[in-house]
């Protein structure tokens, strides 16, 4: 163990906010794969009173979408969905889990 242990080194530092920035760039849209605009500020969504969704995440993650997207969920004609565990566009259907992405 380090004697500073707990103290996070400058080049510890600089690497974890590489590897962040790295990790957003490498971000696709959950919609469309394109490369995701999302910034740390931009809302998370929320489930809907009365949604019965199963189990999700105690806070869901942030959601990556593209310009053309972000304005879409922001005007209310794109609605996201979890499913398992990944957003989806809702009411579409998801290979990789064989199902239906309810909305949020």
């Amino acid at each position: 163990m380090s004697e500073s242990a707990g103290l996070p080194l400058a080049d510890d530092v600089q690497r974890l906010a590489g590897f962040q920035a790295a990790t957003v760039a490498e971000a696709g849209c959950v919609v469309c794969g394109s490369a995701s605009t999302t910034q740390p500020t931009d809302p998370r969504p929320a489930v809907s009173p009365g949604n019965e969704l199963g189990p999700l995440p105690t806070a869901l993650p942030m959601l990556q979408l593209c310009d053309e997207h972000w304005a879409a969920y922001h005007t209310d004609w794109l609605l996201v969905g979890w499913c398992v565990d990944h957003y989806a566009e809702a009411l579409r259907y998801c290979e990789l889990h064989e199902q239906h992405v309810p909305p949020l």
